[in-house]
């Protein structure tokens, strides 16, 4: 009998620690968002373990709804509303803060310039600097953790304009444009590195075309802007986001007014699209609704893909579907097995020691699995001025010195990158 009970808990064992890495699913078995009636105008994005969703509501119109999902939980709350009604902007997340972009407070066709900011550590929402030009169907993404780039949007008057605004300075810039003619709104958008990701979208028309838009370090004003690969099929309201080497973009409208239920993925590595279908809900109305995590099967990073809400003629709920592309049980979370007590179980970046300093101090980190880490020195203006690492690294505890001998006394930001894992934080060179 103990024979028999050693190998049924072995067997346990190997299916707990051992799940095989299950690639490219759809999920639909989390719960709904608050609230009744279909969600749409709305916006959502991760930090940390929390899911954040804000805006929108049943005809697209404006509201102050502030939802936010517990991923390790399973759970949603209500959190403290918007300071006024928005629907048709962006949410984007920025020095583990919140930054709520674009949008219109009276209508989703018309673009009203108030911006806010949510910092989860108070669960509070502050007025920052307003955005120069009113937009709405824009999409918004975080570079270099200081700059956000606001690309396009405007609901009929389908803009080209990328506004820039940094979190160092409150201020807003304008970066380099899209080419004309290819302005849109209701687009789906994302940020890999200095990449900027622009597909499908409105402008007009349903739109198919895919482009890339190049950010130069140096210079992050400058934008270098190409056309790739179209996606197979023409889609309006689709939602976009990249994670760990890939864009995803999840079909919002077609022609002829009817939803889709397809996943089409760039694959940066290949340049090319694959495409899943699947999707358990039919939803249009995506764009600004699509988000990612990253979780880890046997040490090896994986992702889910959250889509929060939009709507379809005759829906009447509001779905938390999600694209998993790692290790799942009954399409509820990772496996990951048992953490060894020598390697760090989350990603960390520390502050450095000493703080003011002149000239070296030391930067210390934690990465749970090993992969490239990049570690860099900007200014505040989000200039790129110093890499200070760029080298695969094994998992665990590291540290690195900083000799500012060179540099100006002031304020500067590092930065580090490891897989999707971003972090920053400020120090003073005295």
């Amino acid at each position: 009998m103990r024979k028999i009970f050693t190998i049924l808990f072995l067997a346990i064992q190997i299916t707990l620690f051992s799940q095989p890495f299950q690639a490219n699913q759809w999920c639909s078995n989390f719960p709904v968002l608050p609230g009744t009636g279909t969600l749409w105008g709305h916006a959502s994005v991760v930090l940390g373990d929390t899911i954040y969703v804000a805006g929108g509501s049943p005809s697209g119109g404006p509201s102050s709804n502030f939802y936010k999902y517990s991923i390790s939980g399973n759970v949603w709350t209500t959190g403290v509303g918007t300071p006024v009604p928005k629907s048709g902007g962006d949410l984007v997340a920025c020095r583990n803060k919140i930054y709520y972009i674009g949008g219109g407070n009276t209508t989703i066709t018309t673009g009203t310039n108030e911006t806010f900011v949510y910092n989860p550590a108070t669960g509070n929402w502050s007025v920052i600097a307003n955005i120069p030009t009113p937009v709405t169907g824009n999409v918004a993404e975080a570079y270099n953790d200081s700059l956000i780039y606001c690309m396009f949007g405007g609901w009929i008057t389908y803009e080209t304009l990328v506004q820039v605004y940094n979190v160092n300075t409150n201020t807003w810039a304008q970066a380099t444009q899209i080419t004309s003619g290819n302005g849109r709104r209701s687009f789906a958008g994302g940020i890999l590195g200095n990449k900027l990701f622009v597909c499908a979208g409105y402008s007009g028309s349903f739109r198919n075309d895919f482009w890339v838009g190049t950010i130069n370090p140096a210079n992050p004003l400058q934008i270098t802007w190409q056309q790739r690969t179209n996606v197979a099929i023409a889609s309006s309201r689709p939602g976009g986001t990249a994670i760990l080497g890939k864009f995803y973009v999840v079909m919002g409208e077609i022609n002829g007014g009817s939803g889709n239920d397809s996943m089409a993925i760039w694959d940066t590595t290949l340049n090319s699209w694959s495409y899943k279908d699947g999707k358990p809900v039919r939803t249009n109305n995506l764009y600004g609704s699509v988000s990612a995590s990253i979780t880890y099967c046997n040490n090896r990073p994986g992702v889910k893909i959250w889509i929060a809400g939009g709507s379809l003629q005759g829906q009447t709920t509001r779905p938390l579907d999600v694209f998993a592309d790692t290790c799942l049980l009954n399409c509820t979370g990772p496996l990951t097995g048992i953490q060894n007590n020598n390697i760090p179980a989350i990603y960390n970046l520390k502050q450095n020691y000493p703080n003011p300093f002149n000239p070296v101090t030391k930067i210390s980190y934690d990465i749970p699995i090993g992969s490239n880490v990049k570690i860099t020195i900007s200014d505040l203006l989000g200039r790129e001025v110093f890499v200070l690492i760029n080298e695969y690294m094994p998992a665990g505890t590291h540290s690195v010195n900083f000799n500012a001998d060179n540099l100006s006394s002031g304020v500067y930001f590092y930065k580090l990158e490891s897989g999707e894992f971003i972090d920053s934080k400020k120090n003073a060179v005295n």
